[in-house]
């Protein structure tokens, strides 16, 4: 015997049409945030000279605000030596929350290779640095307002700024940055989105 399907009421199927899958692109976007930051910690926790940042950062665009967490390492050997100065290559890990008053909030998670060219100040640990950086990034929105869509999760990540180390062995770190976010034109409108950066790093 065959059963007949039970007809859904009218009510029923503009439900069922009406609702679009729930978070699928939220849960990616949270996995994949998940799994980077393990693999970020866990490369850090082998790494030499590791150290962890706390980062917070504004935008004049919507009104966004930026706070997160940075795991970042050192190569031992300086790219290159002169007499005052050094050339040094970091690697940066990033996992950043976006308070976007306009739109949903964001969650960014990415990586920076940063070449810092350091000073050391005689008579004491202290480093002053300048560093820039090209890195990418992976947004889990991309509308900030109503007039200012991003266009594209995938960005990249330019970054200028100084900063200082200081205290017992160098192992804290003060620094303001720049940050600029664009797709550079892989898919139109392309707004980007400017940061001002301000930074805390200790390294264990």
């Amino acid at each position: 015997m065959f059963a007949l399907a039970t007809p859904l009421s009218p009510r029923h199927a503009r439900v069922t049409r009406s609702t679009p899958p729930v978070g699928h692109a939220c849960r990616g976007i949270a996995r994949w945030a998940a799994g980077a930051t393990l693999v970020l910690a866990g490369a850090a926790a082998q790494a030499q000279g590791v150290d962890w940042t706390l980062i917070g950062g504004a935008s004049e665009t919507a009104r966004v605000r930026q706070v997160g967490v940075v795991a970042g390492w050192t190569r031992p050997a300086p790219l290159w030596q002169g007499d005052a100065w050094r050339l040094r290559l970091r690697h940066e890990g990033v996992l950043a929350a976006w308070h976007v008053p306009q739109a949903r909030d964001v969650v960014e998670v990415g990586y920076s290779p940063v070449l810092r060219l350091e000073r050391p100040l005689q008579g004491s640990a202290n480093v002053f640095f300048v560093e820039g950086s090209i890195g990418v990034r992976l947004l889990s929105h991309t509308r900030m307002a109503d007039d200012h869509n991003m266009s594209t999760a995938f960005q990249f990540a330019d970054m200028l700024g100084a900063g200082m180390q200081f205290g017992q062995d160098g192992r804290s770190t003060l620094g303001v940055r720049l940050q600029h976010l664009s797709n550079l034109g892989i898919k139109k409108p392309n707004p980007g989105i400017n940061f001002v950066q301000v930074y805390y790093a200790y390294r264990f």
